[in-house]
């Protein structure tokens, strides 16, 4: 009796993105790197959340105009993803449809710490709880404000598609 082993090899596909040390230096490369730089009123999803409306608030760079609505998309195996409506920062490209950069610095401004770094452990028990979680969380939305300021203080830069 003869035995056969059958191989099959099946590709993989899986996200790293690296940890973002320093948000400031990430910011920038990244305004560098994408196309459309913009704070967006995210405003509905489709019944998958795949796809989503939404309102341009602010632009930073891009060809994209105020009060603009845009269909964006969640694709991609690394996010960040879109996961609920209200203001978000957007980092991406438009055509058709908007896409955020994989493992970039799109943000919800409601709930930033979603994509932000975790904190560091708190030095003490005594420190840890929520005060503690608080804090951070506070922490979080004021620097996804600040990364606006940052944005805003950039010379505007416009596509030529």
């Amino acid at each position: 009796m003869t035995s056969i082993l059958l191989l099959i090899t099946i590709p993989l596909m899986a996200c790293d993105c690296a940890p973002i040390n320093n948000v400031d230096r990430a910011l920038d490369h990244e305004y560098k790197f994408v196309d459309d730089v913009f704070v967006g009123d995210v405003k509905w999803f489709d019944n998958d959340s795949t796809n989503f409306e939404i309102i341009v608030c602010e632009v930073f760079k891009g060809d994209l105009k105020p009060g603009q609505k845009i269909k964006g998309v969640n694709e991609g195996l690394c996010g960040p993803f879109v996961f609920k409506t209200g203001e978000w920062i957007f980092l991406g490209t438009y055509s058709n449809k908007f896409k955020v950069h994989d493992c970039g610095l799109t943000t919800d401004l409601d709930e930033p710490w979603t994509i932000l770094p975790p904190p560091p452990p708190p030095e003490t028990e005594k420190e840890l709880g929520q005060d503690w979680l608080d804090k951070w969380k506070e922490k979080s939305r004021q620097e996804a404000y600040r990364q606006i300021e940052i944005l805003r203080n950039k010379k505007p830069v416009h596509n030529n598609k």
